[in-house]
């Protein structure tokens, strides 16, 4: 796969089919290829997408530091440059909404239309908590049952339970509970991802910086372009929605029903089903 040195990472990415610029932005603990079975290769006959790896993620180096959102926009700007897109369709999933969202704020001229998938906004939710989802699905219950960790008192409830799964992998623990989409689950590649998110945890500031607030309430209300919400409704991610409605009152904003944080995977059909009428593809569907 090809790749691109910015200042201080290695960026690898990949694009396929032609049109409109389309580029998605993964999670933590994920790689570009949590788009591109159910959304890449579809939407690839009328667009031009473009996926690539965070920093410390896939096949992407994995610097020390600048894990803040504010810097991984930076790495979305250099792969653009270097790419030839001037502006584009942008979609981006927790984490990777969080960076999407920065780097609109910083360059809305290159933005057409922002897509936002379950993110915690941390400026507008600086806490996530156990107690911020109405519903734990049997496998969240065994993780914070047999983890050792008093989940009540955590404060960053998502990246413990990212870290507790991709410790359990590498030692072989484990559940055998599974969720519909679970991280690290099975499948080729999962035991890699694993073991790099635990060397991203080891080894450098990911965790401590990836909470940094990014762009605030009023710097979200000024965006210009058409905005694109879903949460799923059950996810912990939940006060960010909220946060966000009166702040974009004109935006589109949806639910999906009992969708936890990896709905754009379990419910990749009703996902598509709102993005492409959005992206102008289809009209909107009753």
């Amino acid at each position: 796969m090809p790749d691109v040195q910015l200042a201080d990472v290695k960026i690898a990415w990949q694009q396929m089919g032609e049109g409109p610029d389309l580029v998605f932005v993964h999670g933590l603990a994920a790689s570009r290829a949590f788009w591109f079975l159910q959304y890449a290769m579809p939407l690839s006959a009328h667009f031009r997408v473009t996926l690539f790896d965070l920093r410390g993620h896939g096949y992407s180096s994995m610097p020390t530091s600048g894990y803040e959102a504010v810097k991984a926009a930076d790495d979305i700007a250099g792969l653009l440059d270097h790419l030839g897109i001037a502006s584009c369709l942008l979609v981006g999933h927790s984490y990777g909404g969080g960076v999407a969202l920065e780097f609109a704020g910083r360059h809305p001229q290159r933005v057409e239309k922002l897509v936002v998938l379950d993110t915690k906004i941390n400026a507008l939710q600086p806490t996530q908590r156990l107690s911020d989802s109405p519903q734990l699905s049997p496998f969240e219950i065994e993780v914070a049952r047999s983890s050792g960790h008093d989940w009540d008192q955590e404060t960053q409830v998502g990246l413990l339970f990212l870290e507790v799964l991709a410790r359990w992998k590498v030692s072989g623990g484990g559940s055998d509970i599974k969720d519909v989409f679970t991280p690290f689950g099975e499948g080729r590649g999962a035991q890699r991802t694993a073991k790099q998110f635990v060397e991203l945890m080891d080894t450098t500031s990911a965790l401590q910086e990836v909470v940094l607030p990014g762009i605030d309430g009023p710097a979200i209300e000024r965006l210009p372009m058409p905005c694109l919400w879903i949460y799923g409704d059950w996810s912990r991610s939940m006060p960010s929605y909220r946060a966000l409605l009166p702040l974009r009152p004109t935006a589109e904003f949806r639910l999906v029903p009992q969708g936890g944080h990896f709905f754009p995977i379990s419910n990749a059909a009703l996902v598509l089903s709102w993005l492409k009428p959005f992206l102008g593809l289809v009209e909107a569907e009753a």
